[in-house]
C-alpha cells in the first residue's frame, strides 16, 4: 500500500475535508470534462472541489481497475453515465440533490449491476441492524476514516453474494422504496414522492428534513399507507417539483420500516455438502462494510472457507466459543474492549488458546505492541489493505503448523507479527518458538557501520541528508541483562538478516543470526572524497563540513534503540535468531565508534531500500535538529 492514511471529517451543516496525506485543492483537469472508456467506472457525484479531490484520490486508491469521473450535477452524472459502463456511484448526499430519485430510476434501468454508495447522516441504528446489507443502497456515515471507506467501496467492487431469493444483493436492480426513504433521510431532505401503480397514480409520501411525516396510498393514510407503500417494491416513485410538505400523519415512521424490512421474504442458502471439512474463519470488527469484504474476498479465493462475522468484542467471543473455527481475523479498535484484551481471554480458555489469530488494524502502534506480547497473534495486517494481501496473510497463517501449548510458567512463547521464518530458515515446527522476556529485558542496542554512498550540504557547507549502504553484515548488539544458555548476546557475533517495512516505508521489524564468531567492528573514516575536496569534522560532535583534503571514503556507526520482539532457538537450545523490533525512525550518527553511543548527532531515516533476500541495501538519513 502506498500513501499516507487520511481523515475525513464531513459535518453535516459545513464541508470540511481534513487529510494527512497530500491532495490538490482542485479537481484534476482530466477529471472536469465527461470523458468515454471502455473500462468499467465509478462515478462520484460531488459538488465541491476539495472533497473532489479527496473522495478521486481515495477511489483511484481503492479501485485502481476502475476509471474515475467526477459528476457536479445529476444531469453531468447521467451524462457519464450514458458513454461509460458504471460498476458504482458514490453519491455524496448532503446537501440534497433535487430529483435524486429520478436519477437513481433512470440508473438502475440503464445500469441494474451498478451499485449505489451514499455518503451522510447515519441511517437510525436499530434499521441498519434489521437490514443489514439488504438493499440496492449502502451508507457511509460522517465523518468516517480512510480505511471505513476504503472497505466500503472495495465490497461493492467485489463479488457479493446473493442472499437466498432476496434478489440481487447490493445492485441498483434492487432498488425500492425502503432504499428512498433511506436515502432522504441520509441527505436530510424535504421532498414530495408522488407514487404510480403502473401508469395510475397511487398516492404520495412527504418526507421534512429526513423524517417521513405524511403517507397516501389508495385508500390508505398515515402508517398503514407507508406499510402499503414499503412492502410493495412494484410502486414507482418519482420526485414532485414544487408542493408544500405540510400535513403529517405518520409517527414512528422507523418502526414501520423495520416491520417491512421483516416481511421481505428471505430464504437461507444451501448448506454446502463440504461443510464440515471446510476451514472456519471467524472476522470481528465494528465496520460492517469491512466485514462484508473480508467475506467476500476469501470465499471467493476459497469457497470452502466459512466466515462468520461479529461486530464487537463480546459478540466476537462468543462466536469464537461457539464455532471453534481454524483462525481469527481481528480488529484492535472494538466498541466494547480491544483486540488486545480478547487475545488475553482466548489465552485463558484452554479451548480457544490455540487458535491462530491475524490483527487488522489502522492503528500500527498499538496493533504491534499487542503482537509482541500475545502469543496467538500470528500475523498483523494494517488497515487499509488490498484482497490480494488479506488472501496472502490469511492462507499463510491457515498453512502454518499449530504452536507448541503455552506454559503457565516461564516466558510467554510468541509469533511476533511478520517475523514468520523465510525460506532459508528453518520451519518453527523444527525448532523452539519465539520468546520474548520481561520488558524490563528487552532494550538493545544496536550498532550498524554504514559506508557512506553520497552526501549533501546545507548553504553553511554543514552535513545534510546521507545515502549509505552497510558496510558489511556484521552487527553491534548489546541487550541488557538476558542471558542465553552459557553464552550472552553481547559475546555472540550477530549478522543482519531479514528486515520488515510498515505500510509507510519506514524499518519495522529487523532480524538477526549468530555469526559463529565474536563481534569485530569496522573502522569509521571520517573523511569523504568530492573531487579534489573531501570532508573531515572539527569536532567529532559537531556537523561535519568541507575541508580540503586526502582522498579516502567515509565510514560512520548508526546507533539504534531497539526492543527485543523475539527469540528463535534450536533444537538443542542455541540461538538460531533474534527479531528486534524498531520503534522509531530516529537514530544517531557517529564518526567515533568508541565514543558513548548518546554523543552521536541525531538523524531520521527517511527512505529504505531492501534487496531481494529483504536484507538491508540502503539507507537515507536526514539531520534532525
Amino acid at each position: 500500500m502506498h500513501g499516507d492514511p487520511f481523515l475525513f471529517f464531513l459535518t453535516l451543516r459545513a464541508r470540511v475535508c481534513l487529510t494527512l496525506g497530500t491532495f490538490h485543492s482542485h479537481v484534476p483537469g482530466s477529471l472536469q470534462k465527461p470523458a468515454e472508456t471502455t473500462r468499467p467506472s465509478v462515478i462520484l457525484i460531488e459538488e465541491y472541489d476539495a472533497l473532489c479531490a479527496a473522495l478521486t484520490a481515495a477511489l483511484r486508491k481503492f479501485a485502481p481497475e476502475h476509471a474515475i469521473f467526477v459528476a457536479k450535477s445529476l444531469r453531468e452524472a447521467e451524462s457519464l453515465a450514458g458513454k461509460n459502463p458504471v460498476d458504482l456511484f458514490v453519491i455524496d448526499a448532503d446537501p440534497p440533490w433535487p430529483g435524486i430519485s429520478n436519477f437513481l430510476k433512470k440508473m438502475r434501468a440503464a445500469h441494474p449491476n451498478a451499485r449505489g454508495l451514499v455518503i451522510g447522516a447515519a441511517i437510525p441504528p436499530e434499521i441498519a441492524a434489521e437490514r443489514g446489507l439488504a438493499g440496492a443502497l449502502q451508507f457511509a456515515e460522517k465523518p468516517f476514516e480512510l480505511p471505513n471507506f476504503g472497505a466500503a467501496v472495495q465490497a461493492l467492487l467485489g463479488p457479493w453474494r446473493e442472499a437466498g431469493s432476496a434478489g440481487i444483493r447490493g445492485s441498483l436492480a434492487a432498488l425500492n422504496p425502503i432504499d428512498i426513504v433511506l436515502l432522504h433521510y441520509a441527505a436530510g431532505a424535504s421532498v414530495i414522492l408522488d407514487l404510480h401503480a403502473g401508469k395510475t397514480p397511487y398516492g404520495e409520501i412527504q418526507i421534512y428534513r429526513g423524517q417521513v411525516s405524511h403517507a397516501e396510498a389508495g385508500k390508505l393514510v398515515g402508517a398503514d399507507a407507508l406499510r402499503e407503500i414499503l412492502t410493495s417494491p412494484e410502486l414507482r416513485m418519482r420526485e414532485r417539483v414544487g408542493g408544500a410538505i405540510g400535513q403529517r400523519t405518520v409517527a414512528g415512521w422507523t418502526k414501520i420500516v423495520i416491520d417491512a424490512l421483516r416481511a421481505l421474504p428471505v430464504s437461507a442458502p444451501a448448506a454446502s455438502k463440504a461443510a464440515a471439512l471446510a476451514k472456519r474463519i471467524v472476522a470481528v470488527d465494528d465496520t460492517e462494510m469491512l466485514l462484508v469484504f473480508v467475506q467476500d474476498v476469501l470465499t471467493t479465493a476459497d469457497a470452502a472457507l466459512q466466515v462468520t462475522t461479529a461486530k464487537t468484542a463480546t459478540e466476537g467471543l462468543e462466536r469464537i466459543r461457539s464455532v471453534a473455527p481454524d483462525l481469527v481475523l481481528l480488529d484492535y479498535d472494538l466498541p466494547d474492549f480491544n483486540g488486545g484484551e480478547l487475545c488475553r481471554r482466548l489465552l485463558q480458555d484452554e479451548r480457544t488458546a490455540s487458535i491462530p489469530v491475524i490483527m487488522m488494524s489502522a492503528h500500527a502502534a498499538e496493533m504491534t505492541a499487542a503482537a509482541a506480547q500475545l502469543g496467538n497473534i500470528r500475523a498483523t495486517i494494517e488497515k487499509p489493505f488490498f484482497s490480494k494481501a488479506l488472501v496472502e496473510v490469511v492462507r499463510r497463517t491457515l498453512t502454518q503448523p499449530p504452536r507448541r501449548k503455552v506454559e503457565k510458567a516461564g516466558p510467554v512463547k510468541v509469533a511476533v507479527a511478520g517475523i514468520a521464518p523465510r525460506p532459508e530458515t528453518q520451519p518453527l515446527s523444527k525448532t523452539t518458538p519465539l520468546e520474548v522476556p520481561a520488558i524490563d529485558q528487552k532494550q538493545a542496542v544496536l550498532g550498524l557501520f554504514l559506508d557512506v554512498i553520497a552526501m549533501q550540504f546545507t548553504p553553511q557547507l554543514q552535513m545534510g541528508s546521507i545515502r549509505a549502504r552497510p558496510a558489511s553484515t556484521g552487527i553491534a548488539l548489546q541487550l541488557a541483562r538476558l542471558q542465553l544458555r552459557d553464552s550472552t548476546p553481547a559475546e555472540i557475533g550477530f549478522q543482519l538478516a531479514a528486515t520488515e517495512l510498515d505500510a509507510t516505508g519506514r524499518i519495522s521489524l529487523v532480524r538477526l543470526r549468530p555469526s559463529g564468531k565474536p563481534f569485530q567492528g569496522t573502522q569509521t573514516r571520517n573523511v569523504f572524497q568530492i573531487g579534489s575536496v573531501a570532508v573531515i569534522p572539527a569536532d567529532a560532535r559537531q556537523r561535519v563540513q568541507l575541508t580540503p583534503t586526502g582522498s579516502a571514503p567515509m565510514t560512520v556507526k548508526l546507533v539504534a534503540q531497539l526492543e527485543l520482539a523475539g527469540i528463535q532457538l534450536s533444537q538443542t537450545f542455541q540461538v538460531e535468531q533474534l527479531a528486534l523490533k524498531w520503534p522509531s525512525n530516529i537514530v544517531r550518527v557517529t564518526l567515533n565508534p568508541k565514543a558513548p553511543d548518546a554523543t552521536g548527532a541525531r538523524f531520521a531515516i527517511t527512505a529504505v531500500t531492501l534487496s531481494e533476500g529483504n536484507r538491508l541495501k540502503e539507507l537515507v538519513l536526514d539531520p534532525v535538529k
